[in-house]
C-alpha cells in the first residue's frame, strides 16, 4: 500500500472575479489527475538507476549560420543523464508517494553501445533492489539530445532572428524484485528558445549557451517525467453562476461555507421551481459541479448535461455558454475514466 492516501479532489476558494453580463463566480479546484505510467501497488521502496551509455560528442549537435551551411559541433553530454535523474529524484521525494526513494547516479551499464538501449538482466535488479532495499526499480536506458542552433534574416522587418530546439528523447524501464517482467517506456521533451532585433550579435548573445541550455533541458526532462510516474495535482477552473434569483443567491450562500448538501437542496428548488429555461440551466450548473466536489461524477454529468438540454431551450442561444457547458461534460467524463485509472495507481 501507498503510505500516503490521496484525495481525488481538493477544493480551493482564491479570488473570486465576477463578469457584469453573466454574474459568474470563478473557482479552482486541485483534481488528482492519473500517471501516464503506473506501479504496482506493492511497489513502497524506488531505486532508481542510470543505466545509459553517454553519447557521442559528435552526434546531434548542429549549427546554422546566416548564409553558411549546416555544421555539426562537438559537445560533450557525459552529465545529462545524472541532471535528469537528480531533478526527478528530488520530486518524487517531496510527493511523499513511495515509502523511500534511492538515486545510483553513476551509470551500471558497462556497455559502449550509445543508440541501442540495454536493459539490465534479472539478477541485476534482484542484487541491486537486496542491496538498497528496493522493491521495484525505475531504469534510465538512454538519454539522447538533438538541438539546432540557426540563424535568419526577416527582410519584412529587416530583423535577425536566432532560434535554439533542444530535442531529448528518453527511454526508461520498469523492474520489480519480485518478477522478471519488463515495462518500457519512452518520452520525448523539447525546449525552444527565440530572439528577434536588429542588431545581429546581440540577438545571438540573447540565446542562451549551448551547454547551458542542454543542462536546463536535462532538469527540465527530469522536473517533466515525475508527472508520468506518479499522479499529479492539477489546478482546473470552474464556475457557478450567481444571478439575482432567491433560491440561486441562497446556495452561494451555502458555497461560501462549503456546505454542499444545502447548496444542492437550494438549486435543486430553483431548478425544479421554475420554467425560466436560464435559471434551470445555472441552476443544473451548479448543482453538477457541487456534486463534483462531492466526488459523484454520474450525478455531475447528469446536471451538466441537463445544464446543456436548457440552454438550448433559449430563444437567443448564448453559444459561448453552450462552449462553456460543452467542455464541461467532456472534462467531466474525462475525470470519470481518470478516477477509474487513479483507484488502481493509489488503491480504493
Amino acid at each position: 500500500m501507498k503510505t500516503h492516501k490521496l484525495k481525488i479532489i481538493l477544493l480551493v476558494f482564491g479570488v473570486v472575479f465576477f463578469t457584469s453580463c453573466t454574474k459568474l463566480l470563478y473557482t479552482s479546484l486541485d483534481v488528482l489527475r492519473p500517471a501516464k505510467v503506473a506501479f504496482e501497488l506493492n511497489a513502497n521502496n524506488l531505486l532508481i538507476v542510470n543505466n545509459t551509455v553517454i553519447q557521442p560528442s559528435n552526434y546531434g549537435h548542429k549549427t546554422q549560420r546566416l548564409n553558411e551551411k549546416v555544421k555539426n559541433i562537438r559537445l560533450s553530454s557525459d552529465s545529462l543523464a545524472i541532471f535528469c535523474l537528480g531533478a526527478l529524484t528530488e520530486d518524487l521525494e517531496g510527493k511523499d508517494f513511495f515509502s523511500s526513494v534511492q538515486l545510483i547516479p553513476n551509470t551500471v551499464n558497462t556497455g559502449t553501445e550509445f543508440f541501442k538501449s540495454s536493459e539490465f538482466n534479472f539478477e541485476l535488479v534482484k542484487k541491486l533492489c537486496q542491496s538498497n532495499g528496493a522493491n521495484v526499480i525505475l531504469s534510465l536506458d538512454n538519454i539522447k539530445v538533438n538541438d539546432d542552433l540557426n540563424e535568419y534574416f526577416i527582410p519584412e522587418s529587416s530583423t535577425f532572428l536566432s532560434s535554439l530546439e533542444v530535442k531529448f528523447e528518453t527511454s526508461w524501464s520498469i523492474h520489480y524484485l519480485d518478477k522478471p517482467e519488463v515495462t518500457p517506456i519512452q518520452f520525448i521533451d523539447t525546449l525552444y528558445w527565440e530572439s528577434e532585433g536588429y542588431n545581429r550579435q546581440n540577438v545571438m548573445n540573447d540565446i542562451p549557451k549551448r551547454v547551458d541550455a542542454l543542462i536546463d533541458g536535462a532538469l527540465d526532462t527530469g522536473h517533466k517525467s515525475v508527472n508520468r510516474f506518479v499522479p499529479y495535482w492539477e489546478k482546473v477552473d470552474r464556475f457557478f453562476f450567481n444571478p439575482n434569483n432567491k433560491l440561486m443567491k441562497q446556495g452561494m450562500d451555502s458555497v461560501y461555507v462549503k456546505n454542499w448538501k444545502s447548496a444542492i437542496n437550494s438549486w435543486e428548488n430553483a431548478f425544479n421551481n421554475t420554467k425560466n429555461a436560464l435559471i434551470q440551466a445555472q441552476a443544473a450548473n451548479n448543482i453538477a459541479i457541487a456534486y463534483e466536489i462531492n466526488g459523484d461524477i454520474d450525478k455531475a454529468l447528469d446536471y451538466a448535461t441537463k445544464s446543456y438540454y436548457s440552454f438550448g431551450k433559449l430563444t437567443i442561444v448564448n453559444y459561448d455558454l453552450l462552449i462553456r457547458i460543452t467542455d464541461y461534460i467532456n472534462e467531466l467524463n474525462k475525470r470519470k475514466n481518470e478516477i477509474e485509472i487513479l483507484k488502481k495507481q493509489v488503491g480504493e
